[in-house]
Order: structure tokens, then C-alpha cells, then sequence
């Protein structure tokens, strides 16, 4: 692991982000969305930062996970592409607006994130369906529900059990969608599709312009579904792109 300190020296691999950041250079593993390839990002720890400059931060291409916030710098790959959805033009596709009637019956509930046993129930009947493993209790809470900026949780109700989970992080001009889960014997009603299009309702209610999307990545069919949502901009070389 090696380290820097950003914000002194302007480069090509950090740029200028805040004296008061240090950065590392982490190498993560296997790199999850591409076959063969290796994670490797620049982060930091933060348990408390101001939401401008998170905001900031992520119009440099950096996210978070709990306290912890990467920039994804793998050597001789930029795959890992920043994207957000502009909600003022944003209007729901005919698909889209069946995912909405299909849903119909669900009510949502946000609250601040904090650890419930029945979102961590549910958290863990997702992953153990889609990754095989039950999470510990404290990687759920590092992951979800530790954050250093105002994050909310939308809770997805069928009468009154829950269906879905989604993080937010609600920022100065847009909210950034974390992650969702939701219970697999509801996936017919394509709820992953249908917390985004209450993502960009709730940031027009919210009178944000942006819902920050993460990243999409070419290649990589579990993150093709971001591309249905327009008008939509891409982070490429510093400059956010129609």
C-alpha cells in the first residue's frame, strides 16, 4: 500500500482534491463487474464529511462504501465509467412505467439509516441468493449504515412486510444512490428498476437536478439496466459528457 498526499501537487493520477485528504493506493482483489482484472483504486477514511464536498468528490469519479471512499484507477482499464441521470428531463419509458403499475400496491417509508433487524434480515436473504453467503452483522453495518453524511434509507412495503431496502445519500444538488436489495421472491416485479424511477422521483420532489448512478460498465450485463435511464451524462477524462 502506498500513500500521498492530495491536494498539495496537482497529477494526472489524483488531482486536486483537499489538503486535508490523504489518499492511498489500495489494491482490492478481483475486480467484481470484469473477468481477469484486478481492483485497484485510490481512498481514503473519512467518519465525517461535508456533503458539498462529497458532492465534489464524486464529480471526480469517487464513491463510498461506509467511511471509506475510492476512485477506481486500475492500470489499462476505464471501464468503471461515473454516470447520473438528469431528473428535470427525465421521463419514465414504457417499460419502465409497466414497472411502476406492477407496483402500485407498495408503499415507501424513509427514515435516517440505522441498523434494524428486519432490514438486515432482508439484506441477507439478497445476498444469500445472489452471492451464496450469509453477510456478518458488522459488515452489513460497515457497508449501510456507518456513513459520514446524511444518508436515508427507503424501506419497500407490500402491506407490511418489507420488500426492498435503498440507500441514499442526500447531498447539496443531488442525491446518490447507494444500493438496493430486495427479497427474491419478489423479482417479478422488477424492483430494481422500479427504486430507481422513485430515486429520481424523490430528487425532483427534493428539487435536486441530479441522481448520481454510481458507475456504469461497459461489458458487464449487471450494470447495463443504467443505461435506460434519460437523459443520462457520463464521467469521461474529467468532464461530464451527454
Amino acid at each position: 500500500m502506498k500513500k500521498n498526499e492530495a491536494g498539495k501537487n496537482r497529477d494526472s493520477a489524483t488531482g486536486k482534491i483537499s489538503k486535508k485528504i490523504r489518499l492511498e493506493l489500495t489494491v482490492n482483489g478481483i475486480c467484481s463487474y470484469l473477468p481477469g482484472r484486478t481492483w485497484i483504486s485510490h481512498a481514503f477514511w473519512a467518519k465525517k464529511l461535508a456533503p458539498k464536498l462529497y458532492e465534489d468528490l464524486i464529480n471526480k469519479g469517487f464513491r463510498r462504501c461506509g467511511y471509506h471512499f475510492y476512485r477506481n484507477c486500475c492500470p489499462e482499464c476505464e471501464a468503471c465509467i461515473p454516470i447520473r441521470l438528469d431528473v428535470a428531463g427525465f421521463s419514465p419509458s414504457k417499460s419502465q412505467r409497466r414497472a411502476l403499475k406492477k407496483n402500485s400496491d407498495i408503499k415507501i417509508v424513509c427514515h435516517k439509516a440505522r441498523f434494524e433487524e428486519e432490514g438486515f434480515s432482508l439484506y441477507s436473504k439478497y445476498c444469500m441468493d445472489r452471492h451464496g453467503s450469509r453477510p456478518a452483522e458488522n459488515d452489513y453495518t460497515n457497508f449501510l449504515i456507518d456513513s459520514p453524511v446524511n444518508t436515508q434509507i427507503m424501506r419497500y412495503y407490500c402491506e407490511s412486510q418489507i420488500i426492498g431496502l435503498g440507500w441514499i445519500d442526500v447531498l447539496p444538488n443531488s442525491l446518490s444512490s447507494v444500493y438496493f436489495a430486495f427479497d427474491p421472491d419478489h423479482a417479478w416485479r422488477s424492483l430494481g428498476v422500479y427504486s430507481l424511477l422513485k430515486e429520481a422521483e424523490l430528487c425532483k420532489k427534493l428539487k435536486k437536478q441530479w441522481l448520481q448512478m454510481g458507475f456504469w460498465v461497459e461489458g458487464c450485463q449487471k450494470m447495463s439496466y443504467k443505461n435506460n435511464y434519460k437523459p443520462c451524462h457520463y464521467l469521461k477524462k474529467g468532464k461530464w459528457q451527454d
